[in-house]
């Protein structure tokens, strides 16, 4: 007998964190991976790591540093950086 229920909870989280539903206050949809900034004008840009069920987006600055860590945000106020 084969144990497959690892392999479906595998798939279930690979494809969640694929999943692109969140939009950011530029009606533009977050995608893992990408670059933003946390208000227009603010400094420093923080990437994507994951998108929670509930909305949430967890991102962590570009640049590490000591006392940098990854944190919860809503998207709603997130602005793609271009740079």
């Amino acid at each position: 007998m084969t144990d497959t229920t690892t392999a479906e909870v595998i798939r279930t989280i690979v494809d969640h964190r694929q999943s692109a539903h969140t939009t950011t206050s530029t009606g533009e949809i977050v995608k893992i991976g990408d670059r933003y900034y946390l208000a227009a004008g603010a400094p420093g840009i923080v990437v994507v790591r994951d998108i929670q069920p509930e909305g949430l987006v967890l991102v962590e600055n570009e640049t590490p540093g000591p006392g940098v860590y990854p944190y919860l945000v809503k998207p709603d106020t997130l602005v793609p950086a271009t740079t």
